[in-house]
């Protein structure tokens, strides 16, 4: 990024001094231009102005025309030299042309001399009169057998080039110089930032959750470092529930191996008798069960979060498939003293897959179970709401905490922070009810009250 802003610095600058060269071309032009068509006004009003006070001149041929001029030729100085005075020029100066041969009116012919005689109207020559640059241009009045050609001077130049140049060149000096400063100031102030950015980045990548990108003022940069510490936060997060995952995994995989290992080494030493043979066959079928199970939903919660879960939808009536379900738990209710009901306020036929809509309800409803007391109720509703399906069940259980109701689909943490009445199960079963739900395009919440019971709300899309 700071070598993109210094080389948008260069480019700029760069497009600065062409903008700069383009309008000094530009304006330079310009205000010669209507320099010169001033120098062409003044000219054409003093001739005007000559033309007015020698208008009676008339030339006799034959007769000696320095007799003729004697009379007019102190009259026509005086004139000149109002008008250069009135114009604001450097030099007026005046000749008449008779014949082919040029006679001055003026008491001065410096510029007369100094310009070719063929110089026409609208036209301005620099000359160099007395080492001076002078700019000038004629104005012709013909007369009846004669010319009086009016030259006006003026050693100003029409444009103050050098002046303009060095104004000009000077503020593209001082933006070039002002673009690059500011360029540089951001590209190290923004390198600064994004250090810090930088090195969290690769202290996270190194395996270091904890570091954090430097938090300072309120900008993008800002922006992208709260974004960041957010991601590091939960990555950190996210690796201690790993953790944690693990653990508690470890522990529930072990008990199950630890009694199947125990009874396998008592088998093989001859240590379980016949009578003994029937209740070591039950424990290690209960101990395989379990494993089996916890296994089974670390693979699908796996699958899940890997997004390479499949579906396979189709026509059920949904409060009959959930009626069904309810049914097989009814057996097991009864022998721990829990009631199940069940209210379906319409049979809704809805396009989902049943095995995975029947693993959300039985989830649900075990989850329920293992923590609602004797002598305690599980109900169970379904209904539906236009394109909707809604399936909720509530226990009669201890509650959960208002603090600890954004954890309640992480794995294991209801499990971890909740003492169950009955502990069986994997502890996964929350989290895969929020997978399944969310890979079906629907939403699970949860409402609950400390020592009123819980209530699991999901609705899905038909």
């Amino acid at each position: 990024m700071t070598r993109r802003i210094a080389i948008g610095t260069v480019v700029i600058a760069m497009v600065m001094v062409v903008v700069g060269l383009a309008v000094f071309a530009y304006v330079g032009r310009a205000v010669r231009e209507q320099a010169q068509e001033e120098l062409f006004r003044q000219a054409e009003a003093t001739g005007v102005l000559i033309e007015a006070e020698l208008e009676d001149i008339e030339i006799a041929p034959g007769a000696r025309i320095e007799t003729q001029l004697r009379r007019v030729r102190v009259e026509a100085a005086r004139t000149l030299e109002r008008a250069r005075i009135v114009g604001g020029h450097d030099m007026v100066e005046g000749a008449l042309l008779v014949g082919g041969r040029s006679f001055p009116l003026s008491l001065h012919q410096d510029l007369m001399d100094s310009l070719p005689p063929d110089l026409s109207e609208r036209e301005v020559l620099s000359v160099e009169i007395d080492g001076t640059e002078t700019f000038a241009t004629v104005q012709r009045i013909p007369l009846a057998n004669s010319e009086i050609v009016i030259a006006i001077g003026r050693t100003a130049p029409l444009l103050p080039i050098r002046e303009f140049n060095r104004a000009l060149l000077f503020t593209i000096a001082v933006g070039v110089v002002l673009v690059a400063a500011l360029g540089v100031s951001m590209a190290g102030w923004i390198g600064r930032r994004l250090s810090g950015l930088e090195s969290a980045s690769r202290r996270i990548a190194e395996g270091d959750l904890t570091a954090r990108a430097p938090i300072e003022g309120d900008d993008e940069i800002t922006a992208a470092s709260v974004a960041f510490n957010d991601m590091a936060e939960e990555l950190e997060s996210t690796r201690l529930r790993e953790r944690e995952f693990l653990l508690s995994i470890g522990h529930d995989l072990r008990t199950p191996l630890t009694t199947i290992r125990g009874y396998a080494e008592a088998l093989d030493d001859g240590l379980v008798s016949v009578d003994e043979a029937c209740r070591a066959a039950e424990v290690l079928h209960a101990s395989t069960d379990r494993l089996s199970r916890l296994v089974e939903d670390i693979m699908l919660l796996a699958r899940l979060e890997a997004q390479e879960f499949t579906l396979q939808p189709e026509e059920v009536d949904v409060g009959a498939y959930v009626a069904g379900i309810v049914e097989t738990y009814d057996v097991r209710a009864d022998s721990l003293g829990i009631e199940i009901a069940l209210e379906v306020t319409d049979h809704a036929t809805a396009t989902i897959d049943p095995d995975r809509f029947g693993q959300i309800c039985s989830n649900l409803i075990e989850n329920a179970m293992r923590y609602t007391p004797e002598h305690g109720s599980v109900e169970v509703s379904v209904g539906s709401e236009g394109e909707i399906v809604r399936f909720s069940v509530s226990d009669a259980g201890p509650g959960i905490d208002p603090e600890d109701i954004d954890r309640v689909f992480d794995r294991l943490f209801v499990a971890q922070h909740y003492r169950p009445i009955r502990p069986e199960g994997s502890g996964l079963g929350l989290a895969i009810v929020r997978g399944i739900v969310e890979a079906m395009g629907g939403t699970v919440v949860v409402d609950s009250t400390p020592g009123a019971g819980t209530r699991f709300s999901v609705q899905i899309p038909t």
